[in-house]
């Protein structure tokens, strides 16, 4: 490839990072569900009927599905850590394909040293995605739990905003944790051991370091960044854990928990809390700063095959 063609194609993909102009709340709602959605394909219309018909699709996860004829992982990694779009016309995501969303409010209650909306009564509209890594939903498998969040910096869920997104794990590769409501997730999670899953866990691990340094860690300084034209402080580490007085359940398979948590509770809370000395997810080094309240779950085609968080990564 030539010298010239090389520039060019980097000059195109920025340029197509740079058309991001944001999103409503209302607008990125609305397609989360399985009525505001487009399908093309034939795969695409016999997943979105899985949903339609009240059943919860489980996508597998293994080394075809991830490397196979088709799968694309390091495009696929470079597109989320590159580009900003909160949600793409069909986006099945490899890793965490199995999940459920929640919507609420994002608020920064206590004293904070922080920017953006890290700072003290910062508040915006919310939603996340709660999913499990690879394809073990069921509370009798080793579960690695993830939470991703999309920040909306304004209290208006019709006004269009630039999002901020932050992504949480507790461990990797399971823990033997019944309920997603018993664990805590930060941004810098355990890589975790399961024999199974460790050669493709590790081929997987690989594959994202083309596209970002250190896919360990996602920091948080995008948060920080919201509303700040230049100086801004970011904390390292954030962990997101559920509020003790939740009432919990027993459901099986983890959407159906978060989703009878959300009718069994008028609200979820969840503790937004930080530090600069740990990411251990069960030190006692954190700082609480606010809280994630939601009023709304559930599990629909959007949310699995549209939704997008994109990566932060160090450079941001």
């Amino acid at each position: 490839m030539s010298l010239v063609l090389v520039l060019l194609v980097g000059l195109l993909s920025v340029q197509a990072a740079d058309t991001y102009e944001g999103s409503s709340f209302n607008e990125v709602l609305s397609i989360l569900g399985n009525d505001q959605n487009v399908v093309k394909s034939e795969k695409e219309k016999s997943e979105l009927a899985v949903y339609k018909s009240g059943n919860l699709p489980v996508y597998p996860v293994n080394s075809q599905t991830v490397f196979g004829p088709g799968a694309d992982l390091i495009k696929d990694a470079k597109r989320t850590t590159e580009q900003k779009y909160d949600y793409y016309d069909y986006l099945p995501k490899k890793v965490h394909p199995n999940g459920v969303c929640v919507t609420g409010e994002w608020k920064i209650t206590d004293p904070s040293p922080y920017t953006g909306y890290f700072a003290t009564e910062a508040r915006g509209l919310f939603i996340g995605r709660i999913s499990v890594t690879m394809d073990r939903v069921l509370n009798d498998e080793n579960r690695g739990f993830g939470f991703a969040g999309k920040i909306f910096p304004t209290l208006n869920p019709n006004e269009k905003v630039k999002t901020a997104n932050f992504f949480t794990a507790d461990v990797l590769l399971g823990t033997s944790t019944r309920r997603f409501f018993d664990t805590r997730v930060t941004n810098q999670p355990d890589s975790g051991f399961d024999l199974s899953l460790l050669a493709l866990g590790f081929k997987i691990a690989q594959t994202f370091k083309k596209a970002d340094q250190d896919p360990s860690f996602r920091p948080v300084s995008t948060i920080a960044k919201l509303g700040e034209n230049q100086n801004f402080r970011s904390p390292r580490w954030i962990r997101i854990s559920p509020n003790s007085n939740i009432k919990k359940n027993n459901q099986k398979d983890f959407r159906n928990e978060v989703l009878q948590a959300a009718t069994d509770n008028d609200e979820i809370i969840f503790n937004i809390e930080v530090s600069e000395v740990t990411g251990d997810r069960n030190a006692s080094q954190w700082q609480r700063l606010g809280e994630i309240k939601t009023h709304k779950a559930l599990v629909g085609y959007g949310c699995d095959r549209r939704l997008h968080f994109a990566h932060p990564k160090l450079a941001d």
